[in-house]
């Protein structure tokens, strides 16, 4: 049986005809939970990428179904950690979209199938929260937090959930009116807004952002008068009232530099109107859509829809854009085991109400999970994977100008399926598209329906791009948690190819004896991922070795089930 000391001494770089670089790094199995933990070691490494998980729920109410997707993306997305990660005494600080909604039959009132797509759900973030359990979280440690959702946590199953996993799921308080709600500590957290453009400081529901705290943003795949919710827009519930209140147009931030003088805090930039004013004329050329004519409220098609003018998500998308400037985020989700068209309870349903804004908004079972560290980046592919043309929106084009995302075009981002673990490298393509039309910006002069796809080309060669990193020789690195266990037994191994090929990796006892093939794909350039599963192997002294376009290297492994 090996010692700690011993086998952090004892691993070696075997010569092959290809230097890949440095010792493959040494784990074990540790007889006790660590008393840490994060994101698995591949997701971290690569902000720029996003992770899609295909789940297969037969129906939206199979909420056992919904739980085990949860539960086994957690096992394999949150890993034990060394002193380096998250302790597990820390609140984690969940932000579901709970959004507050209204019933679809005032008589039978709030049903849950009726309006369960409206809101993240319930059995998918227990099962998140189980997983967390597993890895030495306590349930009293973990919240749910939605300014907007607090008169549907009971219907929705919340609240239940709450005493089930032993979660908290209100706050405290949920609204800022006076000068001691502001400086309320139990009930608010403060930060700044590193460059904000329309706040210089936001509070959040405890325990968003507090420093004993880490943030789980899990969304929901659903349309809205912005386009879809997804993760960005997700996150601004996570404010206590007024301050969540992105949607509106300069009267609400009229109110917000009332209130601000009202609780003694600047949180409104004092140029506001002079810089976004200089956005929003300068967007008016370059942004697609941007150019909509506002609908006079006297015009005879006028409804709700045309109160989301362009000047609206010119602050809209400008104030997203500071909250998550000042928000540190563990990982970003968009639960779309079902996702919802339309915008809350009114839709483009049934057919033939692709004009009517009193139809109704439809569940489809999409049976996708797509998650990353960029909500950007999840949202331009959660964007494309509802039918839309991401190119088309506001959002991701203010976001790139204030330098928060490098890449537009969402066949450049490198996508992996999530597969019991293990990251494979796909292309966006392979994924199915299920179209959730919204209202967002409608093109009435061009005869375009109230509810529609922003499906319409986009030219990706006039924007600027950050080019993604390639390395220009092959690398190969151990990644894995310090710790596996019985629900993940895994230890990850990345590797990278500057070129299109053929890689084969495998597991070697310490005769070079072939135990296990655990990649034989054909790679593009970039980073990939391959997984050996331990769960069947004996603690003692192993080998992998990776081929690559007739060059090969061996690394050594020690594995320690003590």
């Amino acid at each position: 049986m090996f010692s700690r000391r011993d086998f952090l001494t004892s691993s070696s770089l075997l010569c092959g005809s290809v230097g890949f670089g440095r010792p493959a790094p040494i784990f074990t199995v540790a007889s006790k939970p660590s008393e840490y933990f994060g994101v698995h070691p591949f997701v971290e490494r690569h902000p720029e990428a996003v992770f899609i998980l295909r789940t297969h729920v037969d129906y939206k109410t199979n909420s056992d179904a919904c739980k085990r997707v949860g539960l086994d993306l957690g096992r394999s997305v949150f890993v034990p950690m060394d002193h380096t990660g998250i302790q597990v005494t820390d609140n984690i600080a969940t932000k579901p979209n709970l959004t507050a909604h209204d019933a679809v039959d005032k008589k039978r009132g709030l049903t849950l199938e009726d309006t369960m797509g409206i809101a993240t759900d319930v059995g998918f973030v227990e099962g998140l929260f189980e997983s967390l359990k597993e890895l030495g979280v306590a349930g009293s440690r973990m919240h749910t937090r939605d300014v907007n959702g607090g008169g549907v946590i009971e219907p929705r199953g919340y609240v239940a959930m709450g005493e089930r996993v032993g979660a908290t799921v209100t706050p405290v308080k949920n609204s800022i009116e006076t000068q001691d709600d502001a400086n309320e500590a139990g009930a608010f957290v403060w930060k700044d807004v590193p460059g904000g453009v329309v706040s210089t400081q936001l509070p959040y529901l405890w325990p968003f952002n507090a420093p004993d705290s880490w943030n789980l943003n899990v969304a929901k795949f659903k349309a809205h008068e912005m386009g879809l919710t997804l993760a960005s827009k997700n996150w601004q519930g996570a404010h206590p009232s007024p301050f969540q209140r992105y949607c509106a147009k300069w009267p609400d931030i009229h109110s917000m530099q009332k209130l601000e003088k009202l609780i003694k805090k600047e949180c409104i930039h004092p140029k506001v109107h002079e810089v976004v004013g200089a956005n929003f004329k300068r967007h008016t050329g370059t942004i697609p859509r941007w150019d909509t004519p506002d609908v006079p409220r006297n015009d005879p098609q006028y409804n709700e829809a045309y109160s989301y003018t362009t000047m609206c998500m010119e602050l809209w998308a400008h104030r997203t854009i500071d909250n998550h400037a000042a928000s540190p985020m563990g990982l970003h989700i968009i639960e779309g085991i079902y996702g919802r068209d339309g915008d809350f309870n009114n839709g483009p349903n049934p057919f033939g109400n692709e004009n009517n804004y009193e139809g109704r908004a439809w569940d489809y079972m999409t049976n996708i999970v797509i998650f990353g560290k960029s909500p950007y980046l999840v949202d331009i592919v959660g964007h494309w994977l509802g039918g839309h043309e991401p190119g088309n929106f506001g959002l991701f084009h203010i976001a790139m100008e204030r330098g928060q995302l490098g890449v537009l075009n969402p066949m450049h981002i490198p996508v992996y399926e999530w597969q019991d673990g293990v990251a494979v490298r796909r292309p966006l393509t392979s994924f199915t598209r299920t179209p959730l039309r919204s209202f967002y910006l409608q093109q009435r002069q061009k005869n375009e329906p109230l509810w529609h796809l922003c499906n319409e080309p986009f030219d990706y060669a006039k924007v600027s791009e950050t080019k993604l990193r390639i390395p220009a020789k092959p690398s190969t690195r151990v990644l894995n948690q310090h710790y596996p266990n019985a629900n993940n037994p895994q230890v990850a191994i990345e590797f990278s190819v500057p070129e299109r090929g053929w890689v084969l990796l495998e597991i070697l006892d310490q005769s070079d004896n072939n135990l296990e093939v655990i990649s034989n794909v054909i790679c593009d350039p970039g980073y990939h991922m391959a997984a050996w599963n331990t769960a069947k192997y004996a603690s003692g002294n192993y080998k992998y070795r990776l081929r690559y376009k007739g060059n090969h290297e061996v690394h050594d492994l020690v594995l320690n089930k003590a």
